[in-house]
């Protein structure tokens, strides 16, 4: 119990708000250490280190007394490593900000830290943190790396996918399928989905909110009317539209840039698009990495440039 004691901690994010969590320590630097485990890096360094809980994170000094820790922000994960902090000894407090300009002098880092919280997919995490050092090695943006930019972001803000098709093209089957749980009405009637469903889900690491559109076809049913053009608004909006067939359909012609995906595999091959089935699961994991390459591109990634990771201006 004597472990943690005089160490006061607090969560500085609310719980799930983001991939990432930020929970902040003060007291003795050899409490702190025997509390995590770990040796503590030096005043104004950063190291990755294992953690309480049974999972990995950052720990960054910013003080004699002060450690921040940024891990994986799911509810289970923040319940493991409070408790095992409560268990040797350590005091939670109420949660509240972070002061992030006490935390560091440099520009970039302190936007980098503000913006962890936020950040809705795993690998933000990595990327920030490589961004100072690519600011002071290349220098802020520029206009070639503005496209990038904009695309990397949807590691920080989750982008949108709206999943569209005519009735019986297998959309909510296919939503409940990535969502890994049926939130979705799947039906062979046409217009069991009147109105859009979203959800919060993970493809191939990318976080994104998924959205399931009514069915498009025209009716003369107000209610079913009003739900799809709501429907077609969020659809416009989204930032990539999947756009289903079943064997024996047409693919909607709405939109021209939609990634085309053919439904049901399972009773007919798909020869002219991307293939699936809900019902087996044939084709999701490919789905799911074709979806986070259209929108967040593993060259992206690799490319070892500076990106402008929380808008316009310069640090």
């Amino acid at each position: 119990m004597s472990g943690a004691a005089g160490i006061q901690a607090r969560w500085c994010t609310p719980s799930g708000a983001a991939a990432i969590a930020v929970l902040e320590l003060r007291g003795a630097p050899e409490a702190i250490e025997r509390a995590l485990g770990v040796p503590l890096p030096d005043i104004g360094a950063m190291s990755l280190r294992a953690l309480p809980g049974e999972d990995e994170g950052l720990l960054l000094r910013t003080a004699h007394d002060m450690l921040l820790v940024p891990p994986h922000g799911g509810p289970r994960i923040r319940q493991r490593l409070s408790e095992a902090l409560l268990a040797r000894g350590a005091r939670f407090t109420h949660e509240g900000a972070v002061d992030w300009s006490a935390c560091t002098n440099d520009p970039v880092m302190r936007r980098v830290l503000a913006l962890l919280p936020q950040a809705a997919s795993d690998e933000a995490l990595p990327l920030l943190l490589a961004q100072p050092e690519r600011w002071r090695r290349h220098g802020p943006p520029d206009p070639r790396d503005a496209g990038r930019s904009a695309r990397l972001r949807r590691l920080i803000h989750a982008p949108t996918v709206a999943i569209v098709g005519v009735p019986n093209a297998g959309k909510s089957s296919l939503f409940n399928a990535l969502a890994g749980r049926e939130l979705a009405a799947a039906s062979p009637e046409a217009g069991t989905t009147r109105d859009y469903v979203s959800a919060r889900v993970t493809l191939a690491g990318l976080t994104c909110d998924l959205l399931d559109a009514p069915g498009l076809r025209e009716t003369a049913d107000p209610i079913e009317r009003r739900a799809s053009e709501t429907a077609r608004r969020a659809t416009a909006a989204a930032d990539l539209r999947v756009a289903l067939a079943a064997p024996d359909q047409a693919f909607p012609d709405a939109w021209p840039d939609v990634l085309r995906v053919r439904t049901k595999i399972d009773l007919a091959p798909a020869r002219d698009a991307l293939g699936v089935s809900a019902r087996t699961g044939e084709g999701l994991p490919a789905l799911a990495r074709t979806i986070r390459e259209r929108l967040v591109p593993s060259g992206d990634l690799a490319l070892d440039r500076p990106f402008d990771f929380d808008g316009p201006t310069g640090p």
